[in-house]
């Protein structure tokens, strides 16, 4: 082992920080001495850099599943670029009819309290000075001047954080390859939204950047160059998070997890506490050298409509392992069954990485072409959309898309996620369920428990629902079968209990504030009880 000078004498040693294994200390001395500097960077990763990747997260040791890699606030947050009003304060909607306005600026809240937060008051003396107070009157649907209120925020950050502002300066924006694409098209659309239809109408021969022009000259400011307007909107598009504490859920930007790439099979799992603050971590081990990764869509969705999200907003085609495997790991999750009945193969692109080409039939080898495809997905999943959430309306799509779609494809994944839901939503109804459906549940629960741990490991909120769902549903069979034989339920309850276990897991995480959490709370009780149960059994 090869020696390093101690971070505080310089001293040679072979000792380590054994969290972040990156910082040498020749004594625990020292170590003690320095962590108050150290702690705000000792984490199990680091910061590396290639060509390829630009900055990303390396493990600089394994780490171990369930462990928080990293917790972070926002540099800033904002509602979303589409938005109906919302306090500028907790972002939460406000009402017409239930709201107050911000003396100095006049911007709705929906309470004093949030009326001095850090996150309101760029905006506040940007209006200020502007000498004019806004003016919301619609609250039904998207408004027009919530459109730039982040790209605000990020452009005011630092007259509230030099620091924050020079971190987030450091984000990719990738403005260059952006610029004159759709989605920048659509940026610039958007900013011209906030200015009025006269002047639109007068000014109709002068492309959208003119409007981004007179936007600003809405807030009366000559701050903020073009140029400086759209690396703003682009480092929101590009490292932006959903933030769900929030109703609606609203935009946060992070330093450190924006270095985290892109795996639509990831090894990190991604919650937020009660303040909107992110939490890194790991539902399985990971070794010292791996890459660290979140999926920046949704890893739920089928290949197709991954790419084509992650092109759109983010600007590059997805090579991960999941993507570059027609089949997504052998599960045949966006498969379609062959046009013709007697085969019993299934569909999918003709060439793995092309899902805008032909499709073939592994097994007749008959292609299909892709508007033939799009379809039967088209139609499936609007009716996926407007179907009314009730037990036989699921059932009724399952049989009827049956004859297209295998029972492991997305759109039919997302119906028996439903249906694990709405069979005996709660203890009550699950006591009285038909012994049918009670098996429908358990199996519909345990198939989608072992679809998605391999497909998306990381969608921690969806599997811990399940493995309740699933759990409860073991239970109640038990007790059915306790009550009218004598055999032994204790393989039963070591399966429930397996289950129950690996919810707590799946949740421990999420905070109160959402459904999961109170789940959480649920199970933690239901697993303390079954561990007493088969304790004196």
């Amino acid at each position: 082992m090869s020696t390093n000078p101690c971070h505080v004498c310089k001293e040679p040693t072979k000792t380590k920080c054994s969290n972040c294994n990156q910082v040498s200390y020749c004594s625990v001395q020292h170590q003690k001495q320095d962590w108050k500097t150290h702690k705000p960077s000792c984490h199990p990763f680091k910061i590396a850099h290639n060509e390829q990747l630009g900055r990303h997260l390396v493990a600089t040791r394994t780490i171990k599943p369930y462990e928080i890699i990293l917790r972070e606030a926002p540099l800033v947050r904002g509602p979303a670029q589409i938005s109906a009003p919302v306090c500028l304060g907790c972002l939460n909607s406000i009402e017409a009819e239930d709201h107050i306005e911000c003396e100095q600026c006049g911007w709705p809240l929906c309470g004093a309290e949030c009326k001095n937060l850090d996150e309101h008051k760029a905006e506040c003396r940007l209006i200020q000075d502007r000498g004019q107070k806004v003016n919301v009157q619609e609250f039904n649907g998207p408004h027009p001047l919530y459109t730039c209120v982040s790209t605000v925020r990020c452009l005011l950050i630092g007259e509230t954080s030099l620091e924050k502002a020079s971190k987030f300066k450091e984000l990719e924006s990738l403005e260059s390859t952006r610029r004159g694409s759709n989605q920048w098209k659509a940026d610039l659309a958007s900013i011209g939204q906030f200015i009025p239809k006269y002047v639109k109408e007068k000014y109709e021969d002068y492309d959208i950047l003119f409007y981004v022009r007179l936007f600003f000259r809405f807030f009366k400011t000559q701050k903020f160059s073009e140029e400086e307007i759209m690396r703003a909107v682009g480092a929101l598009q590009i490292n932006g998070h959903e933030v769900p504490t929030s109703d609606p859920p609203h935009v946060g930007v992070f330093y450190t997890a924006s270095f985290t790439e892109n795996s639509c099979l990831p090894n990190l799992a991604k919650s937020f506490n009660k303040n909107g603050h992110c939490i890194l971590w790991a539902p399985r081990e990971i070794k010292k050298n791996a890459h660290l990764s979140i999926c920046y869509s949704d890893a739920m969705w089928g290949t197709a409509d991954r790419q084509r999200h992650l092109m759109q907003t983010k600007l590059f085609k997805c090579a991960c392992e999941r993507c570059v495997d027609v089949t997504e790991l052998g599960t045949d999750y966006s498969a379609l069954k062959c046009e013709d009945r007697k085969c019993g193969g299934l569909i999918l692109p003709s060439k793995g990485d092309d899902w805008n080409g032909s499709w073939k039939c592994r097994e007749c080898h008959k292609q299909v072409q892709k508007h033939y495809v799009d379809g039967i997905l088209d139609r499936a999943g609007k009716d996926v959309q407007s179907m009314e959430k009730a037990v036989e309306n699921g059932l009724r799509y399952l049989k009827h898309y049956e004859k297209w779609l295998p029972p492991q494809h997305y759109h039919m994944s997302e119906v028996r996620i439903l249906l694990v839901q709405l069979l005996a939503k709660d203890q009550q109804e699950l006591m009285v369920v038909s012994d049918e459906k009670l098996q429908m549940k358990l199996q519909f629960a345990h198939d989608l428990v072992e679809l998605y741990e391999k497909i998306a490991p990381c969608e921690v909120r969806t599997l811990g629902t399940l493995c309740f769902e699933l759990h409860s549903a073991i239970a109640e069979q038990t007790r059915r079968v306790a009550l009218e034989t004598s055999l032994s339920p204790k393989e039963r309850l070591d399966e429930s209990l397996f289950y129950v276990d690996k919810c707590v897991s799946y949740l421990q995480y999420e905070s109160d504030i959402f459904v999961e959490g109170h789940i959480l709370k649920q199970a933690k009780i239901n697993r303390d009880a079954l561990r007493m149960v088969m304790r004196i059994s």
